[in-house]
């Protein structure tokens, strides 16, 4: 259903809202009273009925499988695809570290030195572990490149896997991650997304995209608690990975000693999870699916573009990114000429407003704003203000 977000009665879930101007969802978002109910609720049960009862045992599973429904609903794929991680980060070293590649094989990445090091050290690292060949795209100012380049380094012979942000996150450009889906597909290569950025931000559908693999946190643009993650493995990739871990959870010892791994998610999911995390998570998606997804988007969009407007009125600013909002998330990126990103990062968080210092690469650091639906105009009015008395 589309309709206007009210900021006001949304602010009454938030209480960071009542103490701070926080822009920084971008990095780590705040949870609603109900996310941190959810988890309390879970750990209160947990004592209640015993941590290793068969009653605590059902209600894990429960939640479990409510969970992946709930994802499966906002990026469009089937449960037994969705893995709970802790981060992304776990979640694209799934790939690095599990994909089955040969000596001179090679990774096509977007501009290893303005990516986010997460989803380029894993790469880094792989290169030089396995003689891997790192073939990295040219990109423009705003961190975009040339899909002709992508379609050209693809047919290669021994191309094997290409690797993405979905949006970047220091100036949120979204990447034409449809295209590339559809070059991948062409030329029957792996394809992996950094989703952090856009996951609980903008309309993420997997089956669309065309991905194999996908990583995003539950802790940013979700509202969801930290140490909890999801990879997404699509069912037909699922045996170009070889799991990391292995234990009791993900497979079995036969008479022979063979080991018999699951099928996935279990495969993948050695060990116990984060199940108080995971209470928050179940949570925090009913939340953002009731407001649904593209009202999400267009309020974020709103807000970011206010406060570009106010940006643009400060003679010293700089800002990144693109100018057009379909191009990029709510993330607003900028610099001064009077005042370094630290420094004002500094001063802006001891007036109550949290913003963050991101690197441009060899554009240098920038200020992030990252507001989200529970920022409102009055927000962007008072940062503004700030920042004119700060920069003028």
């Amino acid at each position: 259903m589309d309709y206007d977000i009210d900021s006001e009665l949304i602010r009454r879930d938030f209480p960071v809202s009542r103490r701070n101007i926080y822009m920084n969802n971008g990095a780590i978002a705040p949870t609603p009273l109900s996310t941190v109910k959810a988890i309390t609720d879970f750990l209160l049960k947990c004592s209640e009925d015993g941590p290793s009862s068969e009653r605590m045992s059902q209600f894990i599973e429960s939640l479990m499988k409510e969970t992946r429904i709930r994802i499966s609903h906002l990026i469009n794929c089937e449960t037994e695809e969705i893995v709970f991680t802790q981060s992304t980060t776990e979640g694209i070293n799934y790939v690095a570290n599990g994909v089955q590649l040969n000596k001179n094989d090679s990774i096509i990445v977007r501009g290893g030195i303005q990516e986010h090091p997460a989803n380029y050290l894993p790469w880094l690292q792989l290169s030089r572990r396995k003689s891997v060949k790192i073939d990295e795209l040219r990109i423009d100012e705003n961190g975009f490149f040339d899909v002709a380049e992508l379609e050209k380094m693809s047919k290669k012979k021994n191309t094997r896997l290409v690797v993405l942000s979905h949006a970047l996150y220091n100036n949120g450009a979204i990447m034409p991650v449809d295209k590339v889906g559809k070059i991948a597909k062409e030329n029957n290569i792996l394809y992996c997304i950094d989703a952090a950025q856009t996951v609980g931000s903008i309309n993420v559908d997997v089956k669309k995209i065309g991905c194999d693999f996908m990583a995003f946190p539950a802790f940013k643009w979700i509202c969801g608690p930290l140490g909890v993650g999801v990879f997404y493995c699509n069912k037909k990739a699922v045996h170009s990975l070889s799991p990391q871990f292995i234990g009791a959870e993900s497979a079995i010892l036969t008479e022979q000693k063979k080991i018999s791994l699951h099928e996935s998610p279990e495969r993948f999911q050695a060990g116990f999870r984060n199940y108080p995390g995971i209470a928050g998570l179940e949570s925090s998606l009913r939340y953002i699916l009731r407001l649904g997804i593209m009202n999400i988007r267009k309020k974020n969009t709103k807000i970011a573009n206010l406060l570009r407007d106010e940006l643009a009125r400060i003679p010293s600013v700089i800002i990144y990114g693109p100018e057009s909002d379909h191009l990029r998330t709510s993330i607003i990126s900028f610099s001064s000429t009077k005042l370094n990103s630290e420094d004002i990062v500094t001063k802006l968080q001891q007036n109550e407003t949290i913003l963050a210092k991101r690197s441009m690469g060899n554009r240098g650091d920038v200020v992030r704003a990252s507001p989200h639906f529970f920022n409102n105009e009055e927000d962007v009015i008072r940062v503004g203000n700030f920042l004119k008395s700060l920069l003028r």
